[in-house]
């Protein structure tokens, strides 16, 4: 595979993963195409040396790990997100507003609000309902044209192009349809009883967020899509995993919610990778100490999207630390702590990409510029374990679209699967 089968494969992932479910669904059905068992957390464990797993929790975040050695040498790990700025809707979300159907909404993460609007949207998530007196839940993606968010006319709205703040509650509701006075509501429940074959007083819940219907395309030696931040880390890192040689104590951990700070039961500030370990080592034979042993000899890779220089917005970069597109991984690196990037973690991670002849690029911010965090430091922080920050290099992030290297996707790939195998 080179690196432009490389990165149509990542397309097709990302364009199957409307929301942070069908990543983790898409993953799962990869893992288990190269092998490795599911397992759960509310059942108990059979696991053996050179056994391949996985255990996912909420449908949203996903461990998966490989058994080669003692587990007391620790274990390389790679962890990234599953979930990308949105539009969630709200529960009783049907406006008719002047012969408008709108639907209530409200922002998930920081996203560039103008790249929404003007676009041809669609809905995806989750479903709870009751069937044969049982709750259950579905993952539904209406695969259709559904909504848009139109802009004013320039005529109506002359500040458009001068600096004009959209705000979320008055001016981004997406419409649905032309209405009339007789229009009763029940729209959204009567799409999610057509999808699911259900009643509509069968639904209990949904967690239902917006995405883009455009699909993917490369762009000569870029291309662009939606949720490259943090799908991109997600298709590398879950590749590298599956077409390595483990003969080591692998991991891989898709942690979901880093867009809104991480503080949920998916997220990076919960147990679930520290239980997971522990989990591990335990039915492994090994004591308390022993896995504090385990999780100082640990490594992790903390994969997300790092920011290239602009062109026509220089100004935004490091002077000295210039990213360039198709320049090799970026290390991450920031004095306050943002990054768990240090002079102890970054040079396993550079001698490595030196030995299979990778580039490797440094980033910090501009000292009047604040960036965003990762899972590095909290992952890094609540299990002890040495960690480095990298990421793809691309532009537009938190846009509805985002633009990355075709060559850089598949570099990350790279060095992700040398160090699984090194």
């Amino acid at each position: 595979m080179n690196n432009l089968e490389f990165c149509k494969d990542l397309i097709n992932f990302i364009d199957a993963s409307p929301l942070n479910y069908f990543a983790v669904k898409n993953a799962k059905e990869i893992l288990e195409d190269y092998g490795f068992k599911e397992l759960r957390e509310n059942e108990k464990w059979e696991i053996k040396k050179g056994g391949k797993y996985y255990v996912s929790r909420n449908d949203s975040a996903l461990i998966a790990f490989t058994l080669s050695s003692d587990l007391t040498k620790g274990f390389d790990i790679i962890g990234s997100h599953t979930d990308s700025p949105t539009f969630k809707i709200k529960s009783n979300p049907e406006i008719k507003d002047e012969g408008y159907l709108k639907f209530n909404i409200e922002p998930y993460g920081g996203m560039i609000y103008t790249t929404w609007l003007d676009r041809t949207l669609s809905l995806a998530g989750k479903v709870s309902y009751k069937k044969d007196g049982k709750i259950k839940e579905s993952l539904v993606n209406f695969d259709k044209d559904l909504l848009t968010i139109p802009n004013p006319a320039i005529h109506m709205n002359r500040e458009a192009n001068k600096g004009f703040e959209f705000n979320p509650q008055n001016h981004l509701y997406p419409i649905v349809k032309t209405i009339t006075d007789e229009f009763e509501g029940g729209f959204i429940e009567n799409l999610i009883s057509e999808e699911l074959s259900i009643k509509a007083s069968d639904i209990l819940d949904y967690d239902l967020g917006l995405y883009d219907r455009q699909k993917g395309s490369i762009i000569n030696d870029m291309y662009q899509i939606g949720r490259i931040d943090n799908l991109g880390s997600v298709h590398a890192s879950l590749m590298a995993l599956c077409h390595a040689d483990n003969k080591k104590n692998n991991v891989l951990v898709l942690n979901d919610n880093e867009e809104i700070g991480s503080r949920t039961a998916a997220g990076a500030f919960s147990p679930f990778l520290k239980d997971t370990l522990k989990r591990i080592c335990f039915l492994n034979s090994l004591d308390e100490e022993d896995f504090y042993i385990s999780m100082n000899n640990s490594y992790l890779i903390s994969a997300d999207q790092a920011h290239a220089i602009h062109p026509n917005f220089k100004e935004y970069s490091d002077p000295t630390n210039k990213i360039k597109m198709n320049g090799g991984l970026v290390i991450k690196t920031a004095a306050n702590g943002a990054y768990s990037s240090n002079i102890g973690s970054n040079p396993r991670l550079i001698d490595l990409a030196n030995s299979i002849s990778c580039k490797i690029q440094k980033f910090h911010n501009r000292n009047d510029k604040q960036g965003g965090s990762t899972i590095g430091p909290i992952a890094s922080s609540l299990l002890g374990i040495k960690s480095i920050d990298v990421g793809e290099p691309i532009l537009a992030m938190h846009s509805i679209r985002e633009l990355g290297g075709i060559d850089d996707h598949y570099e990350a790939y790279k060095i992700y699967k040398a160090f699984y195998e090194v």
